[in-house]
């Protein structure tokens, strides 16, 4: 058979990009250093147009930071008109906090200062992470140019954003080990005590500096929480926390609570999460 097609176009082609170095950044304690990189998805033309900006910070419990893992689900969001870059950062085993919020708020500033090559906007950049990923993103979008963070390249830029996703994300690393059920947090060999460089019960100063919801104000941008109901890793009132403290500093949020799902289950990764976090984005960067 001989069939005659003109398909509607609907969607743009892709380009990919893989090894962009946003930074070099010191690692077990300054004796060497360590090219931080970035992969990139966008439209392959914009007709012009500057871009806005979706930032992906991979989970992984701060022990591995996998820029790649996710490239093919994020394309979901360069179809809806974004660049979408994913970047890599400093994992506990290499430095401890706050090295992977410096990395995270090098990556913003990187992208503002290449806006012209890029052909982005730098004045819409928004941030999506999961589980630790969510964790940076939320502490990036509530702590804008806070100063202790502020190290390393491109320090003439700002590393304000103007919209953040955060999935599954902790808010405040003292209390998750204080939910029943989830006493492990508590443990010198949780994830919180390998990023924080200690024991988390005895790291409350640099617990507090690492809490998203220290730095919440008026100027926080508008907020999406994502969160499983049956989360195993993450217990849920960690976004119950996030989500008070943004609404009682006035900040817009939306909390979504999706049921029966679990931590980076495959709930998540269904159309209509992307299109709900589709809207969110473009309401506030488009």
């Amino acid at each position: 058979m001989i069939y005659n097609l003109k398909p509607e176009v609907k969607r743009p082609a892709l380009l990919t990009t893989t090894e962009i170095t946003y930074a070099y950044a010191p690692t077990y304690g300054g004796i060497t250093c360590q090219p931080l990189k970035m992969s990139i998805v966008r439209p392959a033309s914009s007709a012009g147009e500057r871009l806005p900006v979706l930032l992906w910070v991979q989970g992984g419990a701060w022990k591995e930071s996998d820029r790649n893992l996710r490239l093919a689900e994020l394309g979901a969001f360069a179809y809806r008109g974004y660049l979408v870059a994913s970047i890599e950062y400093r994992v506990s085993s290499l430095a401890t906090f706050p090295a992977q919020i410096q990395d995270v708020k090098a990556a913003i500033r990187f992208l503002r200062a290449h806006a012209d090559a890029f052909g982005i906007d730098g004045e819409r950049i928004g941030l999506k992470g999961d589980s630790a990923g969510g964790h940076l993103v939320a502490l990036a979008g509530t702590s804008g140019d806070e100063p202790a963070f502020k190290t390393g390249q491109w320090a003439d830029q700002s590393d304000r954003v103007q919209a953040v996703v955060d999935l599954y994300g902790p808010s405040d690393l003292p209390q998750m080990g204080e939910v029943p059920g989830f006493e492990d947090h508590h443990d010198p060999a949780s994830p919180e005590s390998l990023v924080l460089g200690g024991p988390v019960r005895e790291m409350a100063g640099a617990a507090r500096i690492a809490n998203p919801i220290t730095y919440i104000s008026e100027d926080t941008p508008p907020f999406m929480i994502l969160h499983g109901t049956a989360d195993p890793v993450v217990p849920i009132s960690q976004s119950e926390l996030l989500y008070d403290a943004l609404v009682a500093k006035g900040v817009e949020a939306d909390f979504y609570r999706i049921e029966g799902a679990g931590h980076a289950t495959v709930e998540f990764n269904q159309q209509e999460i992307f299109d709900l976090i589709g809207e969110f984005l473009d309401k506030h960067l488009k």
